[in-house]
């Protein structure tokens, strides 16, 4: 049996690319031909209806990127027409690099519908050519379920996790990541399995109550990829702000920091144990030293509606 096995659940729309939440309609993908219309727009001083819409995409193009991160939000715009950002996909790859041959990478977005194949195996080919070399999902989450809510999609998560450990253990040890957004959504006490959804750790214990049929070890790590902003320019907004930097290196951590556990305690008394983080600890920067947008009730599909795009169209002529 190996020592530690990892489970990633990768969410797309506000992680491997940007989405920012329009109160009116789906959320705008932030693509790069549409900041560009709205930086001519706003030079012509447009004052429409989607002029709103316009003010957000611009903000945020030259809004830093901040948490000790360099460069703007430009640097995260999808290119050419693409729904995914590069930097952002190059940066999942390198986690599933890192986290090398024993890890699962089940996908939990809405991509993993049906209607929307075509899209997945886009997102496949474009995660493989990172990684130079063949990819595809293990699995996906389960697709009963119509996802309206930030809870509905914790549950599905929580569902594909009691049924993956109701299997049997594959490892003493699971490590479980999750890149998620929740649909633009922050951690404000919203209700799943009756619990108060206020931080990312509610979010980590539920899931881990999930698992707790697993003869072993669970651990969670929830990279919640939503931040409010307000810019320079004071125009505020709701982001599906994509997989950082930041934590890219706290996500590498945190399975090397398992992997050198599980090595440490072979290692002193000749047997396999499970080793735990103690809450609140910091997890060590280990990441070096071991190799390794979209509205709930709208098809992301749908992300930047065509309506604002006819409308900067017909406002530059």
């Amino acid at each position: 049996m190996a020592v530690q096995q990892t489970v990633i659940f990768l969410d797309v729309d506000g992680v491997l690319n940007v989405g920012i939440h329009d109160d009116k309609a789906a959320p705008l993908l932030f693509r790069d031909k549409d900041v560009r219309m709205a930086q001519k727009l706003a030079q012509k001083g447009y004052r429409g209806p989607e002029a709103e819409c316009g003010a957000k995409l611009t903000s945020l193009a030259s809004h830093p990127l901040g948490h000790g991160e360099q460069g703007t939000y430009e640097m995260l715009m999808t290119q050419n027409g693409a729904e995914l950002s590069d930097v952002l996909v190059g940066r999942f790859a390198e986690l599933v690099r890192f986290a090398g041959d024993n890890c699962k990478i089940v996908l939990s977005s809405s991509w993993r519908r049906p209607h929307h194949l075509k899209r997945r195996k886009m997102l496949e080919e474009t995660i493989g050519r990172h990684l130079d070399r063949h990819f595809e999902f293990t699995d996906i989450t389960p697709t009963w379920r119509e996802e309206r809510h930030p809870a509905d999609r914790l549950e599905t998560i929580g569902d594909h996790l009691f049924e993956l450990c109701s299997k049997g253990p594959e490892a003493n040890e699971l490590r479980v990541l999750v890149l998620e957004d929740f649909f633009i959504s922050a951690m404000d006490g919203w209700l799943c399995g009756g619990q108060e959804m206020d931080s990312v750790n509610a979010a980590e214990r539920y899931l881990e109550n999930r698992a707790r049929n697993i003869k072993g070890t669970t651990l969670v790590k929830l990279y919640h990829c939503y931040d409010e902003i307000t810019t320079n320019s004071g125009v505020s907004m709701h982001v599906g702000k994509g997989f950082s930097d930041k934590f890219l290196t706290e996500a590498k951590a945190f399975i090397a920091d398992g992997a050198l556990s599980a090595s440490l305690a072979e290692d002193s008394d000749g047997s396999t144990t499970a080793s735990s983080q103690s809450e609140g600890d910091e997890v060590p920067d280990l990441a070096d030293s071991l190799p390794g947008v979209r509205s709930p009730s709208k098809d992301p599909t749908q992300e930047l509606e065509s309506s604002f795009m006819q409308l900067l169209s017909a406002a530059l002529i």
